[in-house]
């Protein structure tokens, strides 16, 4: 047990994160109780109406049923689905909202959730027989490219990797795994997502890679916006002598 010593003073940080947040523990609980409504229900299978509503497909989007680039994230389709989703919520939003504040929060989990819908509906397969897609965790993705840009020094605990490695080493995992999608016919991808499910890999698919790309690319661009440079001087001074000059003409 010796080795997990150096590593209590980071978790206990971590933890006092936890603590401190607000917004991360309203929406975890609030995906977690949507999840136990649905459970209360019956399950998926006895109220199917509810994700052909409100999950997200892109025929159902081109067809007006607009509102489903927000709602898909707040289902999801077993305990296991809302309680990653929600735990990845907690530890990456506390560390978001301690790094930003709410309003930092707030705006990187609506352009991951925006994001992530983009990219599903740009390049996962919506053909006729497409499953609606559901789960907040294009929003976790966001989250996590936030931390990854803005702390690209920073060793991403506990995995021995800086966060400009695991940033875009998990950017590029996802749209290779989301190109290789056979149901795309992406040329030379597609051999690579056959050979996958050849070796009993095809639950892999299944999974939102797309709706993750575009999370992740929002949570990028939010973070590059936050690290935009800020008025030189010089620009200040000319500023001021506009306003000045404003002041002494009627």
């Amino acid at each position: 047990m010796q080795w997990l010593g150096p590593h209590f003073p980071e978790m206990a940080r971590r933890c006092g994160h936890l603590a401190q947040a607000r917004w991360p523990w309203v929406f975890a609980l609030l995906i977690m109780g949507i999840h136990g409504l649905v459970a209360w229900a019956g399950g998926v299978h006895q109220v199917p109406q509810w994700y052909l509503l409100l999950g997200l497909r892109r025929a159902d989007v081109l067809s007006g049923s607009a509102w489903q680039v927000l709602t898909y994230a707040w289902l999801h389709g077993t305990w296991l689905h809302a309680g990653i989703n929600a735990l990845c919520l907690l530890i990456l939003g506390g560390r978001v909202e301690y790094m930003l504040g709410s309003r930092g929060f707030l705006r990187t989990l609506g352009a991951g959730i925006i994001g992530g819908a983009l990219g599903h509906l740009l390049l996962a397969s919506g053909g006729a027989n497409a499953s609606h897609l559901v789960g907040i965790s294009g929003a976790c993705v966001a989250l996590l490219l936030v931390i990854t840009t803005l702390s690209p020094e920073s060793r991403m605990f506990p995995l021995p990797v800086s966060g400009r490695s695991l940033g875009l080493g998990l950017l590029t995992a996802e749209l290779l795994l989301a190109l290789a999608d056979p149901q795309l016919g992406v040329p030379g991808f597609s051999r690579l997502g056959q050979a996958l499910v050849a070796q009993g890999l095809g639950t892999w698919f299944a999974l939102g890679h797309a709706c993750h790309v575009g999370g992740g690319v929002a949570g990028y661009l939010s973070a590059r916006w936050i690290l935009r440079p800020g008025p030189t001087l010089m620009q200040l001074r000319r500023e001021r002598e506009r306003y000045q000059a404003k002041r002494r003409w009627p």
